[in-house]
């Protein structure tokens, strides 16, 4: 049994290929999906559903993947604003990449993806925060 079969993705992407590719490669690892075609779908279906976690293509109208990423985390419900959010794009230049970073993404999937890189980023932005490092006391 997946690390994943326990958890459920929002696939958004305005191409239904793409949506239907990274299902396939979900549904394999056990992972319930939601899909949206756009982001405001998105966004109301946030509004409706828990999710773990979306995978969000960088390009789509009329609402782009920063744009999503940046609503996602203005959210007021903390369900939502706190959800890892993996940008998908097959522009992958420091500047794209960065660019998804810098709007609340929390991981960044190149597209074309394999089927072992969208479980990995999925995992990795499903991992709790490692615990804050702590001070050393000096004793005299």
């Amino acid at each position: 049994m997946s690390a994943l079969s326990k958890c459920r993705v929002l696939l958004v992407d305005d191409n239904k290929h793409a949506r239907m590719f990274l299902s396939q490669i979900l549904d394999a690892a056990g992972v319930e999906i939601a899909q949206a075609a756009s982001g405001p779908e998105a966004l109301t279906l946030l509004a409706a559903i828990r999710v773990d976690a979306v995978i969000a293509d960088m390009y789509m109208q009329p609402m782009d993947g920063i744009t999503l990423t940046a609503a996602i985390r203005a959210s007021k419900d903390p369900m939502v604003s706190g959800l890892p959010v993996i940008m998908a794009s097959a522009q992958t230049s420091k500047a794209i990449v960065e660019g998804g970073m810098a709007a609340g993404a929390t991981g960044f999937l190149a597209k074309p993806f394999s089927p072992m890189a969208v479980l990995t980023r999925l995992e990795a932005a499903l991992a709790p925060p490692p615990p804050p490092a702590r001070q050393a006391t000096a004793y005299i």
